[in-house]
């Protein structure tokens, strides 16, 4: 981390090789963060489905009505810009809780079922923010 922190600061360029491989490498994180989640999914039913609603509620409903307020009423941004800041927080919850909930052992379990029930919820609940915002 400080040798590519380093090398950015001195503004060396980055050689070719390199670059591509850091590009594959890049675009790899997603899908293997699907596949960790798809993999703790897969003998597992959802876990407390009550706790996973709620999750996915606070993250479907509230969090979007929270930066709508913070956008509109708080900072006064321009419209285009809130609506693009409300429409991404009506996005489902991330795969990066269920590295972090893996990673500390926190619930691991927990963050997949929210990561479940928030997606499939979101097919709703994202075509409406979208609807509304544009």
């Amino acid at each position: 981390m400080s040798l590519g922190l380093g090398w950015g600061a001195l503004g060396l360029p980055i050689p070719d090789p390199a670059a591509e491989f850091l590009l594959i490498l890049g675009a790899a994180a997603t899908p293997c963060a699907l596949f960790a989640i798809g993999a703790s999914l897969a003998d597992k039913s959802a876990e407390r489905l009550s706790v996973a609603l709620w999750l996915s509620f606070a993250k479907l409903v509230l969090h979007p009505l929270a930066v709508a307020f913070a956008a509109l009423h708080v900072f006064e941004i321009s419209t285009f810009k809130a609506g693009v800041m409300i429409a991404t927080s009506a996005m489902p919850v991330a795969g990066n809780i269920f590295i972090i909930a893996q990673q500390y052992g926190v619930a691991p379990a927990r963050a997949s079922s929210a990561i479940l029930v928030s997606t499939i919820l979101s097919v709703a609940t994202l075509t409406v923010v979208i609807s509304m915002v544009t």
